[in-house]
């Protein structure tokens, strides 16, 4: 393994203990004595690699349905975010908010 690939192995391992730590950045970054940038560059790059992803299957979340006769739309949360989904509503931008949400901020 190269330095290269060894450098971009350990920040997956970082970042998944950053993601899994449910601390915000800057808590997670003090603890480990990085700087937010850095934290957001190799967010940025592990995400921007296509090779960093080959050979891992789709993440699945689990999902719980709750039956309600009172309402027609769908709740979803992810991580603290919770969203309402309603008849008619726009894929597109759904799509893209739950993108945004995998992308831990500030």
């Amino acid at each position: 393994m190269t330095k290269k690939e060894q450098r971009l192995q350990e920040w997956k391992t970082r970042i998944a203990d950053y993601r899994a730590s449910g601390l915000t950045m800057a808590a997670w970054c003090q603890a480990h004595q990085f700087s937010k940038e850095t934290l957001k560059y190799w967010l940025r790059k592990t995400n921007a690699n296509p090779a960093a992803s080959q050979g891992h299957p789709p993440r699945f979340v689990p999902l719980t349905v709750s039956h309600s006769s009172v309402s027609s739309a769908l709740f979803v949360e992810i991580g603290q975010a919770k969203i309402e989904v309603r008849a008619g509503f726009d894929a597109e931008l759904l799509r893209a908010v739950v993108q945004a949400l995998e992308i831990p901020s500030c």
